[in-house]
């Protein structure tokens, strides 16, 4: 029996090198973004959406029209985008609309209000990319990019 990541039965090896930071990196990366569209959305009026709605409403800007697109796009239950979908309903920011090709199916259209929050999002996004840009340089901003869409399209 092989003991992958173990010196010896039972203890467990810590990831070393640079590679061991990535998850952190990424984590902190992903709280500044997290912390400019809520501070952004609280600004505008926008304060009682939850953050998972950031994701889902942006999904629906790009196209998404059902809860299907949003698990798959989230990476979340069934559940957990039903009650979600339920909140942003009853928050004014997304209007359910019975499929005209499929009655069994619930089309999900972001209503004016969260049209407006989509693009509060999309400016906050901006800023924050503006700001790596400065710190980083606009190519080297541009190849992190790159690599994080090649990585993500490698695990999907």
């Amino acid at each position: 029996m092989t003991n992958i990541g173990m010196d010896s039965p039972g203890v467990r090896q810590e990831p070393s090198g640079p590679a061991a930071l990535l998850p952190w990196l990424l984590r902190r990366t992903n709280q500044h973004y997290r912390a400019a569209i809520r501070d952004r959305l609280a600004d505008r009026g926008f304060a009682e959406l939850p953050q998972p709605g950031y994701w889902a409403l942006m999904i629906l800007a790009r196209g998404g029209n059902d809860a299907r697109q949003l698990i798959s796009g989230m990476g979340v239950s069934k559940q957990a985008v039903s009650k979600l979908v339920d909140s942003l309903v009853a928050g004014g920011f997304v209007d359910r609309r019975p499929n005209d090709s499929d009655r069994r199916r619930t089309d999900l259209l972001l209503s004016a209000r969260g049209r407006h929050a989509t693009d509060v999002i999309a400016d906050a996004v901006r800023e924050t990319d503006e700001a790596f840009t400065r710190e980083l340089g606009t190519e080297r901003f541009a190849d992190l990019v790159q690599m994080l869409e090649q990585l993500t399209r490698c695990h999907d």
